[in-house]
């Protein structure tokens, strides 16, 4: 039973990591677009504040993600049998 939970859980895993990964390469692309509009001698202001919205949305995003593959591989410890207390 608790091989199956364990490969249920790595499962979880692979996917919160893939979610991950978008979620930063997404932070990135915001990034790159805010550095690109300071190049810009008039700044379109609504952009600006948009483009950051996205990246403070991007960022919680990929906070949850780490959260969530923290709690999925301490389950896979505890399962396993491999936590130390």
């Amino acid at each position: 039973m608790s091989h199956r939970l364990i490969a249920d859980l790595q499962t979880r895993v692979d996917r919160w990591f893939d979610t991950l990964m978008g979620d930063e390469a997404r932070l990135r692309s915001y990034q790159r677009d805010l550095l690109a509009m300071r190049r810009l001698s008039p700044r379109p202001r609504c952009t600006v504040s948009l483009t950051l919205r996205q990246c403070v949305a991007a960022r919680k995003m990929a906070r949850h993600a780490r959260h969530a593959l923290a709690s999925c591989r301490n389950n896979i410890k505890e399962l396993s049998g491999t936590n130390h207390q």
